[in-house]
């Protein structure tokens, strides 16, 4: 598999985000709210998810 360094956002109009990366093995959602993030999981090859508050 290739390496990726690209990130996707998703906004909308109310001032939420959603920011999606890979590194590595490992998927990377950021959510985030008027500037400010809020939490961050991450899910990786193993099926192995972690949801981290900011």
């Amino acid at each position: 598999m290739s390496e990726q360094s690209a990130c996707t956002t998703e906004n909308c109009q109310c001032g939420w985000s959603v920011r999606v990366r890979r590194e590595g093995d490992t998927s990377i959602a950021e959510v985030w709210a008027f500037g400010a993030k809020l939490s961050e999981t991450t899910l990786n090859t193993d099926g192995v998810v972690t949801v981290r508050q900011a």
